[in-house]
């Protein structure tokens, strides 16, 4: 069941849905174990991924069950990054998921697991920046977090964050070109740059997603607007391309849900400056989706869907 486990959190995402099927399978066959918890946490998901929001948080919680009633602590590093970066967003206030991404962290540490530990840490930053009220203080754990990844060689999985480094650090003012995200948010004396440019040349595209999506941010708030369609419309083409977003891995649903939130802010601000009927549109088709995830979740998009519709 381990290797189930293993193999499906790295296998092709075409593949990933048979592996989890297949524990869950086996569990009910031959009775639980640590590793059926993982299933029900990645099936979880998979229901989230379809929109049945309500099976999802069931089975999502009965995975937690089952990992508390077997004491299996280690596995929390693989099964909270499914529920916490899907299936409890949209049902539980995002502020609520925060320490306990961060203690799966520490467990994933603790067991070895550090890889997956990683990925929690890189959750728990993308959480931390929308939710607590000062960016230094995300800065810091953002600094702490990468220096942890970087004693244990996981460069390769935190570089995720470095596009959100980059955006926090020209919101904080610390940017010669506050409206490009193209590295220079980052002291040359620091690695980080390095790292950005390596995997931008290597075509990462994980990464030019996280990149597209803070660069728009940065865009919007700094009224580029053509820049930030421009850079939304490229991050959607992403999504199109790859499987980043269809396998429901790293903050797959947060990045995703804000991208459409973001979509609809610059369609919509575009659509009052030209007065296009297809910007209204592509607004409107943003404001629907978010209508959606509002009332799945009210907690965490309602503000979001008023400020559309606004």
């Amino acid at each position: 069941m381990d290797l189930l486990d293993t193999t499906s959190l790295y296998c092709p995402p075409h593949l990933s849905p048979l592996l989890i099927l297949r524990i869950i399978q086996l569990s009910i066959s031959h009775g639980v174990c640590e590793s059926t918890a993982f299933g029900f946490a990645a099936y979880s998901a998979l229901l989230s991924r379809i929109g049945d929001v309500h099976n999802a948080y069931k089975y999502g919680n009965f995975a937690l069950d089952i990992m508390r009633r077997m004491h299996a602590r280690e596995k929390y590093c693989r099964i909270y990054p499914f529920l916490f970066s899907s299936v409890f967003l949209r049902s539980n206030r995002m502020h609520s998921c925060l320490d306990t991404v961060l203690e799966a962290h520490r467990e994933g540490l603790k067991a070895g697991d550090v890889t997956c530990a990683t990925i929690c840490a890189t959750i728990y930053c993308n959480i931390a920046f929308r939710c607590k009220k000062k960016l230094a203080l995300v800065k810091k754990d953002l600094t702490d977090l990468g220096r942890e990844a970087k004693v244990y060689r996981q460069e390769s999985t935190w570089n995720l964050v470095y596009p959100l480094e980059q955006a926090i650090l020209i919101l904080m003012g610390h940017a010669n070109r506050p409206i490009l995200l193209d590295g220079d948010a980052i002291p040359d004396e620091s690695s980080d740059r390095h790292n950005m440019t390596n995997a931008k040349s290597a075509n990462a595209d994980r990464l030019l997603v996280f990149l597209y999506y803070f660069q728009v941010l940065v865009a919007y708030i700094f009224d580029d607007i053509e820049l930030a369609i421009k850079m939304v419309e490229k991050c959607i083409e992403m999504d199109e391309r790859i499987s980043f977003f269809k396998r429901g891995s790293i903050q797959g649903f947060v990045l995703n849900s804000e991208i459409t939130f973001l979509y609809g802010l610059t369609s919509l601000a575009q659509a009052r400056k030209t007065n296009e009927v297809i910007w209204k549109n592509r607004g409107h088709e943003s404001m629907r989706k978010v209508r959606k995830l509002a009332k799945d979740c009210p907690k965490n998009y309602h503000h979001k869907l008023l400020l559309l519709e606004a």
